[in-house]
């Protein structure tokens, strides 16, 4: 018998369908050491210098309507996810081209704050189906007829509201949403992530479905190179920083120079952005 066939994996809610994603999985290299180290302030700056380009960008983008489709941040501990829907129709690629390039200009936004703060990341975007969104357990049930027993340290906390949600009232147990988010191009960034011995964020070329790359390509805020043999589109920091007084291509190459020469265990990857960052 097959999985599909056994009752146990028969869904109770509405089979799941997929949708076509642009992800970007992105790691913050020796994090544990900050937090280890206490770095705390130096890990709140980071997000802080993310957070306000991501809002410069957006004021750019907010009369067009941009914020609508911008990615979605999702960060855990080590690990920032970036992610954005594609559209399939084919009168969409337009947008998907514009979806695609607002993706990219926050991934250089994150890539080029790593580097002027000195802060080592590398990073895989991809684009495959991917299933998001949540399940709903069974119905909602009746309770018994017990009166509530509320901990007194609870009201110190939450409001009456917080703790008996809507339908309290008429004896119901509120569903249980587990959200779900997965998929073959998710899956293939966390993969290859780990493999990548270099600083920076990348896209494999063969992930340039219907050529929703090429009007960022053109626009020089990603540029084709190689990483250990294998051809990439790198996100261009350089190009992000080229247009900003506070920060200097030069400079951030200059202390690549140094990592590189280092026994640090980053060095290889310190020498890999000094390499391709000759073609960006």
């Amino acid at each position: 018998m097959t999985d599909s066939a056994n009752p146990v994996y028969q869904p109770a809610n509405d089979p799941i369908q997929p949708h076509t994603q642009l992800n970007a999985c992105i790691e913050i290299l020796g994090f544990s050491e900050m937090v280890a180290n206490n770095e705390i302030d130096k890990i709140q700056v980071f997000y802080e210098s993310i957070g306000q380009e991501i809002y410069n960008a957006r004021k750019k983008n907010y009369s067009w309507g941009f914020r609508v489709i911008e990615p979605q941040f999702l960060n855990f501990s080590e690990r920032i996810i970036l992610a954005s829907r594609l559209y399939k129709e084919e009168t969409l690629a337009d947008l998907n081209s514009v979806v695609f390039k607002l993706f990219t200009e926050f991934s250089n936004i994150i890539a080029s704050t790593a580097l002027h703060m000195h802060i080592p990341i590398r990073g895989m975007i991809c684009i495959g189906e991917t299933y998001r969104g949540a399940v709903r357990s069974r119905k909602p049930a009746v309770m018994t007829g017990k009166d509530p027993l509320i901990l007194s340290d609870l009201l110190k906390v939450f409001s009456i509201n917080e703790i008996f949600p809507n339908g309290f009232s008429e004896g119901l147990i509120p569903a249980v949403d587990v959200p779900f988010h997965f998929g073959e191009g998710i899956c293939h960034s966390f993969t290859e992530i780990t493999r990548l011995e270099s600083i920076g964020i990348f896209m494999p070329v063969e992930f340039n479905i219907k050529n929703a790359a090429d009007v960022t390509i053109l626009s020089n805020m990603m540029a084709e190179t190689k990483i250990d043999g294998k051809e990439y589109f790198a996100c261009n920091w350089k190009e992000w920083m080229l247009e900003r007084s506070d920060c200097s291509p030069d400079n951030i190459l200059a202390f690549a120079e140094s990592e590189a020469r280092s026994s640090g265990p980053h060095a290889k990857k310190w020498k890999s952005l000094i390499d391709y960052s000759v073609n960006l």
